[in-house]
Parts: structure tokens; sequence; C-alpha cells
């Protein structure tokens, strides 16, 4: 079973995330804050991370940056209100797979798990 970390600070987005992807039978953590997901990675293995550009505690590209030096071919998909951030080199240059901007559509989220996983 494939396993999904989520990070994402809005509660319903977070909740919506893992019932969908559950029901897909993924195994799916959430974690709302960036420091939790950086020290969720350094002891445990994820197939995927979702991962929120606006965090309360840190960026998410500060996580990204974190995550790349534990993890440095995890996929990673970016999930960001602000589609401004599609452009920016940072985000592209740190190997992200993906980029979604909110509202996400579960389906569109979904579509681009199974192509990175090759179902």
């Amino acid at each position: 079973m494939k396993k999904i970390l989520i990070v994402e600070d809005e509660e319903l987005l977070l909740d919506a995330f893992i019932s969908a992807l559950k029901r897909r039978n993924y195994e799916v953590i959430g974690i709302s804050n960036g420091k939790e997901a950086v020290d969720y990675i350094k002891d445990n293995k994820v197939d995927l991370i979702i991962l929120d550009i606006k965090l309360p505690d840190m960026s998410g590209l500060q996580v990204l940056e974190s995550i790349r030096k534990i993890l440095p071919s995890v996929p990673i998909i970016m999930c960001t209100a602000y589609d401004s951030f599609k452009t920016d080199y940072q985000v592209w240059a740190n190997q992200v797979s993906d980029y979604v901007v909110k509202p996400v559509v579960l389906e569109e989220i979904e579509a681009k798990i199974k192509k990175i996983f090759n179902e």
C-alpha cells in the first residue's frame, strides 16, 4: 500500500484529502505544519507528499528544501491558492513532480497521484 503524506493547514481540505485518498486504498498521514512534516519524514518512509506552499510555521518552500535533504527523490505535489507560484523557479528547481491550485478538485489530485504511481 502506497503511503501519502499530506501537509496542509486548512483542516477541511486536509480532512477531504485524507478521506478521498483512503477510499482509494492509500495509507494517508495528515500533518498541519512544516516542522512536524519534516520531523515525520526523518523517521518514516513515504511514497508521495502533497505539500501546501503556505503553512503557519514556515513556508512550503522551506519545507520542500528540508524534505529534499532527507528524501531527494520522493515525488511531491505542491498545493497552493496562489497560481503565481507555478512560474516560480524555486518550486520547479527542487524537483517537484506536479502542482495544483486551490480550490482543489479531488479528482484532479487523484489523477495526478495515479500518474505519479503509474496506476
